[in-house]
């Protein structure tokens, strides 16, 4: 019987198309994200804080079988994360590269803060994508603003944690006080898990 190894060989060959997407974000950071959202259950709720022009966001979809799961995907779409970018509108083709998955994806336009003051608090977040602003003040906001709604035992990531200085600092810091802890690392990715509720 065949239908394992066919169903890995289609699986890897699919993750290596959305891999030829336009972003900054690796193959095996894209296996990494894959597999956490493959792991969720349904009802899932994935929350996307930077999705530039939708590699991360596909990675994630394509990951995400659970029913009814969403990823919320939260930009402005206008590069505004500060990793030295010309300012310019993705969103046209964040929308062409998610295509395959926009039954998944809730694209939400705007800056976090903005997103987080009209989320309802009852709305849990089984895994949570951190890659927007990355100066220590903005990833520091999103840490306050987003970690209390995940779920205890679940997924956080941070991306450009080697490279970002103020994304490493606001991250350790929540290492240190225990809220979050270190899984593992996977090219840029800083994966961790929520502690405590």
């Amino acid at each position: 019987m065949l239908y394992p190894f066919k169903n890995f060989l289609d699986q890897n060959r699919r993750l290596r198309e959305i891999d030829r997407q336009e972003g900054l974000f690796g193959l095996n950071e894209g296996r990494l994200v894959y597999k956490i959202a493959r792991s969720l259950k349904d009802h899932a709720v994935v929350v996307e804080i930077g999705a530039y022009k939708g590699k991360s966001t596909s990675f994630i979809a394509e990951g995400l079988n659970g029913k009814n799961s969403k990823i919320y995907s939260i930009d402005t779409w206008f590069n505004d994360g500060g990793m030295h970018q010309t300012r310019a509108d993705t969103f046209p083709e964040f929308l062409k590269n998610t295509a395959s998955w926009r039954d998944k994806i809730i694209p939400l336009r705007g800056f976090s803060s903005e997103i987080r003051r009209s989320w309802l608090s009852e709305k849990k977040i089984d895994f949570l994508w951190i890659d927007g602003d990355h100066s220590y003040a903005g990833i520091k906001k999103d840490i306050e603003d987003w970690l209390p709604l995940v779920k205890k035992n679940c997924f956080v990531c941070f991306h450009d944690y080697r490279d970002e200085a103020g994304v490493k600092k606001a991250v350790d810091e929540k290492i240190l006080d225990r809220t979050i802890i270190f899984v593992r690392a996977e090219g840029n990715i800083f994966l961790t898990r929520k502690l405590i509720d």
